[in-house]
């Protein structure tokens, strides 16, 4: 069984005149949710709040199985939550995506979401867009996440505008988001769980301003509660400009640690399978 010690935090910022990050913490089914709403675009907060809680209603409820949602589709190589958890982003995607079309004051709004899901030993996260989700282990900090910009995605660039954005541009322009289109495309990693292990997830409202190593040790030097408050205020010490939204997971209690490195983090196959590896290698 898995056990951890959580805390959230959202601030406005320095120069927004409103919030669009929202978050989620359901301790209970072992969710945690940080959804940045498209800043620019009208409704950006109305589609963050939304898809935050179509997530969590559909989590929440244990008789709702993937192949309910419409057009929904199931991956045979992922677990049954891995896939639950990637309908929940689906129905949030369908959701958003009707309003926006039936509302024009909430034309072209979307989020980005990025989500960990405690399940059995395992960690799973799902994410479309830029919010990193981030694994501390070992006193190291690696991404558990897929970045969906242009800088990730070059490839995506039109022949005729490569060389017309700076590298801090295309790090800002979103390749996918949650509402946008009528379908959505979500990126998952499932991987076994071990005491000790800290999960962070946060807006690019936090990890613009605040390095990769900075955060690791923010969050090793403060109890869950005080590192998302420390975080947020450097974060604003540093400009502020955009909304700045964290949840830190320390987990206190989960399965034995393996002796060796090498299998510590499997990404992209189902954590049953990595647990073999690390049973064996332990052995």
């Amino acid at each position: 069984m898995i056990m951890v010690q959580a805390a959230g935090f959202s601030d406005i910022g320095k120069v927004r005149k409103a919030n669009e990050d929202c978050f989620l913490l359901n301790e209970p089914i072992g969710l945690y949710v940080v959804a940045d709403g498209m800043g620019g675009h009208r409704g950006g907060g109305i589609a963050s709040r939304m898809a935050i809680e179509t997530i969590d209603e559909y989590m929440a409820t244990p008789s709702q199985e993937p192949s309910e949602v419409d057009g929904a589709h199931t991956v045979e190589a992922q677990s049954s939550a891995a896939n639950r958890l990637r309908q929940s982003i689906f129905l949030a995607n369908q959701n958003i995506y009707n309003r926006s079309v039936a509302d024009k004051a909430c034309r072209g709004m979307g989020t980005t979401v990025s989500a960990l899901y405690l399940a059995g030993n395992s960690i799973i996260t799902a994410n479309v867009g830029d919010s990193p989700v981030y694994l501390l282990r070992n006193g190291e900090i690696e991404t558990l996440y897929t970045p969906h910009t242009l800088l990730h995605e070059r490839e995506k660039i039109p022949k005729s505008l490569k060389g017309k954005f700076s590298i801090g541009k295309l790090a800002h322009i979103l390749t996918r988001a949650v509402g946008i289109r009528s379908d959505v495309g979500v990126d998952l990693v499932e991987t076994p769980c071990f005491s000790d292990d800290i999960v962070v997830l946060c807006s690019d409202g936090l990890s613009g301003k605040i390095s990769r190593e900075e955060i690791r040790d923010l969050v090793y030097q403060n109890d869950s509660q005080s590192a998302c408050k420390k975080l947020t205020d450097l974060a604003n010490q540093r400009g502020g400009e955009d909304n700045i939204t964290v949840i830190v997971v320390r987990v206190t209690a989960a399965n034995e640690r393996p002796a060796n490195r090498l299998f510590e983090r499997i990404v992209g196959i189902p954590a049953w399978i990595a647990s073999l590896f690390s049973t064996k290698n332990r052995s």
